[in-house]
């Protein structure tokens, strides 16, 4: 690690070890604990969520509500994650595999009731650890941090964004969570070839 480095910066480079994944950061002037920033390594993807559940912050783990769950079942059917992963510690297993996670919003809440202002104060952090982090693409979770981050109505359900880059990354999409199970396994295909075109 380079020691002339701000510690911002190196905090930002840091991959931490197997969770619980538990940080604490100020807003406002207030404390809050929340979940910490698993970074990609560069040409691996970086998935990016809309903000932590109170129950994902307590297990310290990301996406442990039931869609969140979802999600990761979601990655081990597109072999991003190994068959065998753990839903409770899959977040370790993403970061074993050299892919990263963060979200849009780092404030917990138990529902998607941020405003539109609010979500578009994380867009510039975002943009800047995607540019420290290099990864070969950005995966959204969810859509409206896609919308959000592209600044415009997104007609794609699912797969390429088409003109929405990230400091000239790619952006992708993942299906919805309540997508019919046929527009499922065909995005999940699409993904799964993501994940093989990678470099080894």
């Amino acid at each position: 690690m380079n020691d002339s480095l701000p510690n911002s910066i190196e905090s930002l480079l840091d991959r931490p070890g197997p969770g619980p994944h538990r940080t604490t950061i100020v807003v406002n002037g207030v404390e809050v604990e929340t979940l910490a920033d698993l970074p990609p390594l560069r040409d691996r993807l970086l998935f990016v969520g809309l903000n932590p559940s109170p129950v994902s912050v307590e297990s310290g783990h990301y996406f442990q509500g039931q869609l969140g769950r979802t999600f990761w079942r979601r990655l081990i059917t597109a072999d991003i994650l190994p068959a065998d992963t753990d839903i409770e510690t899959a977040d370790d297993a993403l970061a074993a595999a050299g892919h990263g996670v963060t979200d849009l919003l780092k404030v917990p809440t138990a529902r998607d009731e941020a405003t539109d202002a609010v979500l578009r104060t994380g867009v510039g952090p975002l943009w800047q650890k995607v540019s420290i982090w290099r990864p070969a693409a950005i995966v959204f979770v969810w859509k409206r941090a896609a919308t959000i981050v592209a600044a415009r109505r997104l007609e794609e359900p699912w797969g390429h964004l088409d003109g929405v880059a990230l400091s000239g990354r790619p952006c992708f999409l993942m299906p919805g969570p309540y997508a019919a199970a046929a527009e499922v396994a065909v995005a999940l295909n699409f993904f799964r070839n993501i994940g093989a075109s990678l470099p080894r």
